[in-house]
């Protein structure tokens, strides 16, 4: 709402004027509180990202994003402060189109100043993002909304929201009215104490340096921990409120990573699930494949995946925690860097190096099999995905924990669909949703999935051994963009690719 002055630019035969400095201000006025509101502030992908289109055999060519973006244009009379602010200003190809609430926005001039990345508005040009929305921001959040630029006209071929997103949307409000997001002090703590005693235990086990069998059971009971820690990371940054800002932290003094790199990465895969070439979750290759991919992104170890599966997935946390800190160095993130130091000098100090080493293996297998066996065996979506609602239920299951200790291990993700349609929701509070939300898919169509936790492992080991046999099929999309990020994931297809 910032008064635009300050010059023009061409666009195609278009005057399309530039803000002033003091709009610009102006804008990051208007956003300024969002980083918190959200609790992610996300690296903005470069403007060649692409949207990949599909086919009936879920293979597909790429069709690219709406959106081009030039070098800055210098207004007359002055330079340009900070040119990072203007790119994507600059020869709007379209409108870059956003419904949230049956109201449709223009963000094409608003994108650059969004806090959490450029790539959040433009993953859902043309498309509704009401849920996620309400899913990543705070009420102060959602009241800024209401400032953003409203578009002149609906872009054609979006479908109407469904009967069932409407439903939903009541019912989210009827929970938020009924205290369903408001925390419980009892149970909360009994989640940080569960952890500390877990811990505690792990680091007094390995004191026993001389037992090989006591390091073994440090090993293990240090992967637990590691393991709840993760989960309580992962509430906190997903929580709203003052006690969640307070906890956030967490994740890298007592977890050992970075916060905001987990938001980036498990928001995108909350947003899209098992959207490909978006949702990171199933951007598992090169060490596991969940479709034949083309050739040019084959391995040659692909034939064998059904049998060493366990050895990729006991990499994860290894893996997270270096591009973890990576990305906190890079994007100079530092009281995240302070914390993830601490953790490490704190834990090296009183648990053997190769002890630690081998209790991160451990976590991240049980951390790995716990995240993909919800997702893995259900519906891939080669183009985008349909409504946020109906998307969930296709592509997530819930677990059915056959034992108290397993209950508490999952940390709340074996009712992953009611995490995935609530995220800010406490998960003590889903066991009580479960009836809810089977309730909520029956009466909409919606097939509501659960099997029991080794069901769901057979499920996903039998998937491997399924693609391990299909010949690569050229042309078939692949499972990330060329984006140009660092993660080692994306530098090992990379390397491949280039080979």
């Amino acid at each position: 709402r910032a008064t635009v002055s300050l010059g023009q630019c061409e666009s195609r035969g278009v005057m399309i004027p530039l803000p002033s400095k003091s709009s610009v201000a102006a804008a990051a006025v208007l956003v300024g509180n969002a980083a918190v509101c959200s609790g992610f502030a996300a690296p903005p992908l470069p403007m060649s990202t692409t949207r990949l289109g599909a086919s009936a055999a879920r293979q597909t060519a790429s069709r690219p994003l709406r959106m081009v973006a030039t070098p800055p244009i210098q207004p007359p009379g002055g330079s340009i402060e900070d040119p990072s602010v203007w790119e994507g200003t600059q020869n709007i190809d379209r409108e870059l189109l956003v419904r949230i609430d049956d109201t449709w926005y223009d963000l094409s001039r608003w994108r650059a100043a969004h806090p959490a990345g450029t790539h959040w508005i433009d993953m859902f040009q043309n498309r509704d993002a009401t849920e996620v929305m309400y899913g990543f921001h705070s009420t102060k959040g959602m009241d800024m909304m209401k400032r953003l630029p409203k578009a002149k006209r609906e872009p054609e071929g979006v479908p109407p929201v469904s009967q069932a997103t409407r439903n939903f949307r009541k019912w989210r409000q009827e929970l938020v009215d009924a205290g369903w997001f408001e925390r419980e002090w009892d149970k909360e703590l009994f989640n940080v104490g569960s952890w500390a005693a877990a811990f505690t235990l792990g680091v007094c086990l390995s004191q026993f340096t001389s037992s090989l069998a006591m390091q073994f059971a440090a090993v293990t009971v240090l992967g637990i921990a590691n393991t709840i820690a993760g989960w309580l990371s992962h509430d906190y940054t997903h929580g709203r409120g003052k006690f969640c800002e307070i906890m956030r932290p967490f994740g890298s003094f007592c977890g050992g990573m970075s916060p905001t790199w987990w938001s980036d990465k498990h928001n995108t895969h909350h947003a899209l699930t098992n959207e490909v070439g978006i949702d990171e979750d199933i951007a598992t290759d090169p060490a596991l494949f969940l479709w034949a991919p083309d050739p040019k992104n084959d391995s040659p170890a692909r034939k064998w995946q059904g049998y060493f599966w366990p050895i990729p997935m006991s990499f994860l946390f290894v893996l997270w925690r270096f591009d973890s800190l990576s990305v906190a160095i890079k994007r100079k993130l530092w009281p995240e860097v302070f914390g993830c130091l601490c953790h490490y000098a704190f834990v090296l100090s009183f648990v053997p190096p190769l002890t630690f080493l081998g209790a991160l293996f451990v976590s991240g297998f049980m951390t790995a099999v716990i995240t993909t066996v919800t997702h893995q065996g259900e519906e891939l979506f080669f183009d985008k995905s349909p409504d946020f609602v109906e998307a969930q239920y296709m592509s997530t299951r819930d677990a059915a924990c056959t034992n108290p200790f397993s209950e508490w291990l999952w940390g709340g993700m074996q009712y992953q669909l009611e995490h995935h349609l609530f995220p800010t929701m406490p998960r003590y509070k889903y066991p009580a949703l479960m009836a809810e939300v089977e309730k909520f898919g029956a009466e909409n169509g919606l097939d509501y999935r659960i099997s029991d936790e080794w069901e769901l492992l057979k499920m996903n080991i039998d998937i491997y051994k399924h693609v391990a046999t299909l010949p690569a099929a050229p042309g078939a999309k692949a499972s990330r963009p060329d984006t140009g990020k660092e993660d080692l994931g994306s530098l090992l297809q990379k390397k491949i690719v280039d080979n």
